[in-house]
């Protein structure tokens, strides 16, 4: 069980949205195909791609905080980072901390959006399902990302690794 759990933690991520980009570029074969060859397009091609991609872009998210290559403004810390490093790692753990509430506010929010879609539900226009399924990808990758930020700064600060390292060194 724990050597599946430390899978999971180091590719789950990758794995669903490897499988999800495989699906995408499957749907999409198989639409160009049907378009193109045999003069039948269906309709729901471009809606499940669609989400798809979107799915698989909102855990990237997760997967860019996990391998800490998020976009970051870092222009005060690249300027600080050789006279000041003790500043520079508070800020790197500020920072991080603001993230993860950023990622808890949204989480907050969208929990709020997904509860009006429950009261006023919407189908979608070619599947026809709830669009509260493709929505919920808002809530799942926002704490996904607020636990992958918290969990890379507690995994750097137990193992004395916490700190900034410039992109240009």
């Amino acid at each position: 069980m724990k050597k599946y759990i430390r899978w999971l933690d180091k590719w789950g991520e990758e794995a669903f949205v490897s499988t999800m980009l495989a699906f995408l570029i499957g749907i999409l074969a198989i639409g160009v195909f049907s378009r193109f060859l045999m003069n039948k397009s269906f309709p729901w091609v471009e809606e499940v791609c669609s989400y798809l991609f979107i799915w698989s872009s909102y855990i990237g998210i997760a997967i860019a905080v996990k391998h800490k290559e998020q976009l970051r403004v870092l222009i005060l810390m690249d300027l600080i980072a050789k006279k000041y490093p003790a500043v520079v790692r508070a800020c790197y753990i500020v920072s991080e901390i603001i993230f993860s509430v950023f990622c808890v506010i949204v989480f907050y929010y969208s929990l709020r959006m997904l509860g009006n879609m429950t009261k006023f539900p919407q189908v979608s226009a070619a599947l026809e399902i709830d669009v509260f399924y493709p929505y919920l990808i808002i809530p799942v990758s926002m704490a996904l990302t607020a636990f992958r930020t918290l969990q890379t700064v507690y995994r750097d600060i137990k193992a004395g690794t916490l700190q900034y390292v410039s992109k240009e060194e």
